[in-house]
């Protein structure tokens, strides 16, 4: 009995590693990659019309390049296979030191280095079959976020602190385990509703206090928690409450809907919020046990932590992984993020260049 739990927990852990990977680029790659991210950023940036095509035809290029190793890898990740891949040996985009304080939002976002990290993320997204997007009712339809502690909540005060913070990669509050919003469903639209991110990227503009990224694989915890309580996380037996990033006026609060669901292509798609999710008051004693043992698994977890940079980025699968981060410390900490789209997501298109789908 103890040889089996043994074997259990090894197994657990083996599941962990193989789900978190990293691409390493070799130095003329990463140069190829760093021009073809300066083309980009001098038209906008990936939301300029174009840059769809523009980082569709620098990946083909980049592809010509990679070992076969190297071309595994990124389909592994493009065939839903791995949690999170890590991109590593990318070039620094600029060796000028954070300032005093965090600028404001608009004049960051117009930043020439801004953009080129925008422009990289959405390359490297490409590189594994992932399409950049933003939703129409989130972040005013842009593609490029900057997470950063623009509306307090940090562990210092900012100028003009709010009394609410709102829980938001905007603010600086810890944010618990999640995936992306919106939650109706992870793969297919269902109802006028497009589905989940199926992957977000994320960059590092400045990082002085080397603050980490968490990430959670799930395949291990639904491992543990075994077949029956993953069963009743697939009813539509849940509820979630509108996520604070969503344009004013748009989005709702959510009820009947599943945890996990089956899906063809890409196995088991989870869509989960440890602070914004809930169990119906009317659901089984099944549904109800399944649901605390996905919540105690989560907690128990021991997340990934990788220190993002302007030398790396991580590519996140949002509906295989979730992500969580500890109160930002550091106020001049931005990090840079675009959501993908993969080859098996079907959404409610709205236009094609630049992406926006409805949420």
């Amino acid at each position: 009995m103890t040889d089996a739990v043994k074997q259990d927990i090894g197994a657990a852990e083996f599941f962990a590693e193989e789900e978190i990977r990293t691409f390493d680029f070799d130095s003329q790659q990463s140069t190829l990659l760093h021009k073809f991210a300066e083309e980009l950023a001098a038209i906008g940036g990936p939301q300029a019309p174009g840059a769809k095509s523009k980082a569709s035809l620098a990946a083909d290029q980049l592809m010509l390049s990679f070992s076969k190793d190297q071309c595994e890898l990124l389909g592994a990740y493009s065939d839903g296979f791995v949690s999170a891949l890590i991109f590593e040996g990318l070039q620094k985009i600029t060796h000028a030191r954070p300032p005093i304080e965090l600028p404001d939002l608009t004049s960051l976002e117009n930043r020439y280095d801004v953009l080129c990290l925008a422009a990289r993320n959405q390359i490297l997204l490409k590189l594994v079959d992932n399409n950049a997007f933003a939703y129409d009712m989130d972040n005013e339809g842009k593609l490029v976020r900057l997470v950063a502690n623009f509306r307090g909540g940090g562990l210092i005060k900012i100028n003009a602190e709010p009394q609410i913070k709102e829980l938001s990669s905007h603010s600086g509050l810890a944010l618990g385990p999640h995936t992306e919003a919106p939650y109706w469903c992870a793969v297919n639209a269902k109802d006028g509703h497009s589905p989940s991110p199926s992957s977000l990227i994320l960059s590092a503009l400045w990082n002085p206090s080397l603050e980490p990224t968490r990430v959670i694989p799930l395949l291990p915890i639904l491992e543990r928690i075994g077949v029956t309580n993953c069963l009743a996380l697939t009813t539509g037996n849940f509820q979630f409450s509108r996520s604070d990033s969503f344009v004013s006026g748009k989005g709702a609060d959510g009820r009947n809907v599943s945890i996990l669901e089956f899906d063809d292509k890409v196995g088991f798609a989870a869509r989960f919020n440890s602070y914004r999710f809930s169990v119906n008051d009317n659901a089984s004693a099944f549904v109800k046990t399944a649901y605390t043992a996905l919540c105690q698994g989560v907690g128990e977890a021991t997340p990934a932590e990788y220190t993002l940079t302007q030398e790396s980025a991580m590519a996140i699968n949002n509906v295989r992984a979730l992500h969580c981060r500890d109160v930002i410390k550091d106020n001049r900490r931005v990090l840079v993020r675009i959501f993908g789209l993969s080859k098996f997501s079907s959404p409610v298109v709205i236009s094609e260049d630049p992406l926006l789908l409805q949420g």
